[in-house]
């Protein structure tokens, strides 16, 4: 089986021109060429940050809790919800580390950055390493090794400069050069060239991510983001064990959808009002891991999601047999994310009060929009390799049944650092 979910921000600031280009290589990346003339840093990428266990540890939970923050705030009753914490934190932070005063102490509030400038971006530059590294590993499995990708990128008018001290930042932590384009000339020519590149390097699953209209001619910077992983699972799911089964909603209401099954050594876990599994991708790097949440304690366990409690969740964990059927589900999100986020303290930003000084002094800058598309599918599909996977994993004797056939919380994570790349919520396969 495989699982590809797809996430990718865009930020566009109007009065004053900057920008940069990240764009990190990792295996199997796609080679769609940057819009714009790359003008890049003299400062080299460092290769291995100084940063404590503390620092990063507390940058790995407050993404999570600002993931979990950013989902209450666009939750809509009865709707899927799918968004990527490590990407609009990846996007915002480059930003942030141009923001000064009250700019800045806002946006710390409502990223959950508590670290300081100083320590915040060599954390983020050992967080990003960390999971590059796991892109294209197997471990020793058999079957396809996961893709991880992810790109920042920054565009700004042509001539324009920036601070020194900011594009060094960008190029040391945030793998980041310059691209120079002409937004006064030819604004929507642009915006469509950097919707080209997004959907080059999420493999066509992120269309049009910058909307008609958003990027104009007085447009001075914009800055976009693209994360892309793939795995296949461990354990696939033969897609001959794929049948129609109830899915019991949380209105009451049941609805046949069409459910997969496989028998496998799973962490599983259950706690007060929920159940848990872990199922890990080749290579064992990277899983997701389902909370379903017991009949009549979904918003219960809504109310309790947190890094804290995610890592309950995961110290509970214990190898088990069972017999595992779950939903197929894609779910995809394109949401403006200005209001959630100036709900959650990020006003002066996206208004003439802001001071993103440390950008460029050459005239004062504010955001004018934040696009945030993410796109997650699960089915049993997946390579011969990965199939024969499964057969490691035949049991002898019949094991226990792990049903998920109600509403559930999904994370995609990094296992050693806890990072999670996507959260979201399926409430209707």
């Amino acid at each position: 089986m495989s699982s590809t979910p797809l996430k990718a921000c865009v930020f566009t600031a109007l009065l004053g021109l900057a920008a940069c280009h990240s764009d990190v290589q990792t295996p199997m990346e796609d080679e769609t060429p940057a819009p714009g003339e790359l003008v890049a840093s003299n400062k080299e990428r460092v290769a291995a940050p100084v940063v404590s266990d503390a620092d990063f540890a507390s940058l790995v939970a407050s993404n999570t809790d600002f993931g979990v923050a950013m989902y209450r705030q666009v939750d809509k009753p009865g709707e899927n919800v799918v968004l990527s914490p490590l990407s609009l934190t990846r996007a915002f932070s480059m930003v942030y580390a141009g923001a000064r005063g009250d700019t800045s102490a806002q946006m710390a509030r409502a990223l959950g950055f508590t670290l300081p400038q100083e320590r915040l971006h060599p954390a983020l530059n050992r967080l990003d390493l960390a999971l590059q590294a796991q892109a294209g590993q197997s471990h020793g499995d058999t079957g396809d090794a996961p893709t991880f990708r992810t790109v920042n990128a920054l565009w700004s008018q042509q001539g324009y400069p920036l601070e020194a001290s900011y594009l060094d930042v960008l190029a040391e932590h945030h793998g980041a050069g310059l691209r120079a384009v002409d937004f006064a000339a030819d604004a929507d020519g642009v915006r469509r060239s950097i919707n080209d590149w997004v959907s080059g390097k999420t493999n066509g699953r992120i269309q049009d991510l910058i909307p008609e209209g958003e990027v104009r001619p007085d447009t001075r910077l914009v800055l976009a983001n693209a994360l892309y992983f793939k795995g296949s699972w461990r354990a696939p799911f033969m897609p001959q064990g794929t049948r129609s089964e109830p899915f019991h909603g949380l209105d009451g209401a049941t609805t046949p959808v069409p459910t997969m099954s496989t028998s496998w050594l799973f962490p599983v876990a259950s706690g007060d009002g929920y159940e848990a599994i872990a199922l890990p991708y080749t290579g064992r790097a990277f899983r997701m891991l389902l909370v379903i949440p017991d009949a009549n304690r979904f918003q219960d366990v809504a109310q309790r999601l947190s890094a804290a409690f995610l890592d309950t969740v995961r110290a509970q964990l214990r190898n088990q047999h069972v017999m595992l059927s779950m939903p197929r589900f894609e779910v995809s999100q394109s949401l403006s994310v200005v209001d959630a986020l100036k709900a959650l303290g990020m006003v002066d930003a996206f208004s003439t009060q802001a001071d993103l000084s440390g950008i460029t002094r050459q005239e004062r800058l504010m955001l004018s929009g934040a696009q945030h598309q993410t796109f997650v599918a699960v089915d049993e599909r997946g390579t011969e390799a990965a199939a024969a996977t499964a057969i490691e994993g035949v049991p002898v004797s019949l094991p226990p049944e792990f049903r998920v056939d109600r509403p559930f919380f999904f994370f995609i994570e990094e296992v050693e650092t806890k990072s999670v790349l996507f959260l979201g919520r399926i409430v209707s396969p």
